[in-house]
């Protein structure tokens, strides 16, 4: 081996925290008899306090998260979970509280998002925090001291290749992060952390617009992580998920530490009980639809272009009835984005028509909201709210001048649309109650509340529901799924174009795949690994874009 050039190793040393990229030192970590054996612990967080104006956001919550395991952080919709990991990655100051990384003591008081990337703290978030105009590449690179001065893109498209191959999460190369689907930009998120080499990576729902195929991919790498030495801490809403990868779990309630459990140590039913403060009913046995009604919502050949070839809509036919829920199940990137904006009336049709109770409706969102079709926009962020402005002003953000609910010989009503929001927080469990609170300070779960709220509050004659329960609690998403499930027993046609398979299955009457862009059925009684093959178009008669 020849000798390299003076410096050079010190420099690649320095740019890599003395590790490989994407590596994670080999520290003692083990299992005996169900405990871990590493000491100190990669994170102590204690008594941590946060206020927000007058609500506390915390109260005195602690963490410890031991290297080498996987730590799940478990709670309702703004129980204080995010908070927590931010003040941990250094985004939030909190109020009082003490943090230990690695087993010395941080200043709290100067103690921010570079401080925690050099102390080895590596999160994925909520929502995204990629660079709208990069490309996957680009946004990896950019403010990565390891990547050097100037940008390479041969080297920055390999390294991504690498790390696509090596975990198993794919993200479309030489493509804009705004132009990427919910899940592709969360799956380049994960990539950038797992390419930092954090010794403690931080997890903010990773899993929530992932499929179960990539679900199933993840978890794996999460533990190899925690067997190389990291401290993972894993926030998620689903049981199932926690209980797969989880070594231990910690559980807030109202911003308070409820307590922490060995994950073999306890079973689903005590952790809700733990998270939510009282048992959660068993969900009643869902009764069949009643006769279905007249056809409400129907696509005729429908074809639109899509952002990539394999997302463009190609002749979908599709009836919806009144009083049954149609499940639309996929694989993001399949054509669920253009679907979704084509039944909004923002996206044209190249061919094809809607018809709404029979008749052929303009497609556009006035047109179509004036039949009686509502939207539950499956991205949020861009599409479903508007952070800056508040709770009231979010529900009222359809209504329009003849709308006699809110305006009053053509005078906006500001009492009864005050009333209108005080009436939709109570309904549905919005946190905090306050109608003039920004909804961009919201916790992801209540943001979404406001946007079901709005929408399901109508009453539509149609509506279309997309990823309706993502990063919402288990109690939460029951309590969505119960009001669909009467808004179908009122009489209303619901097309429900869902990522999560269980949700779909729970929920529809009848369900269909979309797959490159084209509708296939399901088969009757079909079991999940025949349902996955079609999801994937390697079913037969599953016809290549």
């Amino acid at each position: 081996m020849e000798p390299r050039a003076r410096g050079e190793g010190a420099r690649a040393r320095a740019r890599s925290g003395g590790r490989g990229r994407g590596a994670h030192p080999p520290r003692r970590a083990g299992r005996a008899a169900g405990r871990l054996l590493t000491l100190p612990p990669a994170v102590r967080l204690a008594g941590v306090e946060k206020r927000f104006g007058a609500r506390a956001a915390l109260e005195g919550a602690d963490l410890v998260v031991a290297a080498g395991e996987v730590h799940a952080l478990l709670g309702e919709n703004g129980a204080g979970k995010t908070t927590l990991v931010n003040v941990l990655a250094g985004l939030v100051r909190p109020d009082a509280g003490r943090l230990e990384i690695g087993g010395r003591a941080v200043d709290l008081r100067r103690f921010g998002p570079r401080a925690a990337r050099v102390a080895g703290v590596g999160m994925v978030h909520q929502h995204s925090t990629l660079v709208p105009a990069f490309t996957v590449e680009e946004n990896l690179a950019f403010a990565d001291p390891a990547a050097g001065r100037w940008f390479r893109p041969r080297a920055a498209r390999a390294r991504v290749e690498a790390l696509r191959a090596r975990y198993g999460l794919d993200a479309p190369l030489g493509v804009r992060a705004e132009s990427l689907s919910v899940g592709q930009r969360q799956r380049a998120e994960i990539l950038r952390a797992l390419d930092r080499g954090a010794r403690v990576l931080v997890l903010d729902e990773p899993t929530a617009v992932l499929t179960p195929g990539e679900v199933r991919a993840l978890l794996p790498v999460l533990r190899q992580l925690a067997a190389s030495g990291c401290g993972v801490v894993f926030i998620s809403h689903k049981l199932d998920e926690i209980r797969a990868v989880a070594d231990r779990i910690t559980v807030l309630r109202r911003g308070r530490g409820v307590g922490t459990v060995a994950t073999a140590a306890t079973d689903a039913r005590s952790l809700g009980r733990m998270m939510l403060g009282r048992e959660l009913d068993a969900l009643a046995p869902r009764r069949a639809a009643a006769a279905r009604g007249p056809v409400l919502l129907a696509l005729r050949g429908l074809c639109a272009p899509g952002l990539r070839e394999g997302s463009a809509l190609r002749d979908l036919e599709l009836e919806v009835r009144a009083g049954e829920i149609v499940g639309v199940a996929g694989i993001d990137g399949n054509g669920q984005r253009e679907l979704e904006e084509v039944l909004a009336g923002v996206r044209r049709p190249s061919a094809g028509s809607v018809e709404v109770a029979g008749a052929p409706v303009p497609l556009g969102a006035r047109a179509l909201r004036a039949r009686g079709v509502a939207h539950l926009s499956g991205d949020r962020e861009r599409a479903g709210l508007v952070a800056a402005m508040s709770v009231a002003e979010n529900l009222l953000l359809k209504a329009t001048w003849d709308d006699r609910r809110f305006f009053r010989r053509g005078r906006f009503d500001a009492e009864a649309a005050a009333r209108h929001a005080r009436a939709c927080i109570e309904a549905f469990g919005i946190v905090p109650p306050d109608p003039e609170r920004a909804v961009g300070l919201l916790s992801g779960g209540n943001a979404q509340k406001v946007a079901v709220a709005r929408e399901l509050a109508e009453r539509p004659r149609v509506l279309v529901a997309v990823n309706p329960t993502r990063g919402l609690d288990v109690g939460s998403a029951r309590f969505v799924h119960e009001r669909l499930l009467a808004l179908r027993d009122a009489g209303s046609a619901i097309a429900l174009v869902s990522t999560e398979l269980d949700e779909v299955l729970a929920l529809s009457d009848r369900a269909v795949a979309l797959v490159r862009g084209r509708l296939v059925p399901l088969p009757d009684g079909a079991d999940r690994d025949a349902i996955g093959a079609v999801l994937l178009g390697e079913a037969p008669g599953v016809a290549a874009a």
